[in-house]
């Protein structure tokens, strides 16, 4: 009996797995397919929020919520609640919205927060300072990108951690952006040209250097990187490293250093610092990140790496 119990329970496990995988293929390929002038940006927040009420958003993001779950519980406290899983949907949602869809007003707002940025970048630029821009993975790392990318000279480099070519060059086109992008995945000779080459760029005004500042320890130690490319400091009231990057470029081409990101309420708008010379930035960083953070947890998108900026030795 028990033998017969059990083959029932798999048997039914698999049919349920392979009936929710076939329904994310459906609705990915309609999310691919269908562009937000034919569906309705708050129609796709509807039918997003019906998939996580049915429990059809995957093993892994649900893995990710956990890990997300109990990482703010340790740095923020056990009161504070905040969804994962709908965090993600809502940034591939604004994605797609800004990109493939061409969302009149997601662009619209993209463009205001650009404007806003520009009004601060551009006199730097006119004065002879060269800029780095140091937007955190907050609502969406491609909409920074891209609000990043719309400051002038129009132009923008973007030093990644993960592929290159991971934001499509047509999405590029599609988000109305002048975007490259320099891994610092690969072999130390091609990064070293890459990265040198984008500093010259920005020395003479072609460009800004983008680089993520709240960019964690994990990913340093996946480029096979020392201890030299991070700083130790306190964040949370703990020993915590984060990427040196930021102030080290700033320092080869002598860039003030611009922090800002992106916050979502009743729409995406834009929380932009005042400039900084390198060592201001070396200095502030840690306070920085740790208040946009606490400021805005719900718009935070790296809630679910393991270490975070903690790794113990």
């Amino acid at each position: 009996m028990r033998y017969f119990v059990v083959s029932f329970y798999i048997a039914l496990k698999c049919f349920f797995d392979n009936t929710f995988k076939k329904i994310n293929s459906i609705s990915k390929f309609f999310r691919e397919k269908l562009t937000p002038r034919s569906m309705n940006l708050r129609i796709l927040f509807a039918i997003l929020h019906l998939q996580r009420f049915l429990k059809l958003t995957g093993k892994n993001k649900n893995k990710c919520a956990d890990v997300a779950g109990e990482n703010i519980r340790c740095l923020l406290g056990p009161d504070r609640k905040i969804n994962f899983v709908w965090l993600t949907q809502r940034r591939e949602a604004l994605d797609y919205a800004a990109t493939f869809g061409r969302d009149e007003k997601i662009m619209a707002q993209l463009d205001d927060c650009a404007a806003q940025l520009n009004k601060i970048v551009k006199p730097l630029h006119d004065m002879g300072s060269p800029v780095v821009l140091a937007p955190m993975h907050m609502v969406s790392d491609i909409l920074s990108g891209i609000v990043a990318g719309k400051a002038y000279p129009g132009n923008g480099t973007v030093i990644v951690s993960a592929n290159a070519e991971a934001y499509q060059s047509e999405d590029r086109r599609r988000g109305g952006v002048n975007l490259t992008y320099c891994s610092i995945h690969g072999n130390n000779e091609g990064i070293a040209e890459n990265i040198m080459s984008a500093c010259l760029s920005a020395a003479k005004h072609d460009t800004n250097i983008i680089i993520f500042p709240d960019i964690v320890p994990e990913y340093t130690y996946k480029t096979g990187a020392t201890f030299s490319s991070r700083i130790n400091c306190t964040m949370f009231g703990r020993k915590a490293s984060l990427h040196s990057g930021v102030f080290r470029l700033a320092k080869v081409i002598s860039a003030k250093v611009i922090f800002f990101y992106l916050y979502y309420e009743d729409g995406i708008k834009i929380h932009i610092h005042p400039p900084m010379d390198k060592k201001e930035a070396f200095t502030s960083m840690p306070g920085l990140i740790e208040s946009a953070i606490r400021e805005h947890p719900q718009d935070w998108l790296l809630w679910h790496l393991h270490s975070l900026y903690f790794i113990n030795h």
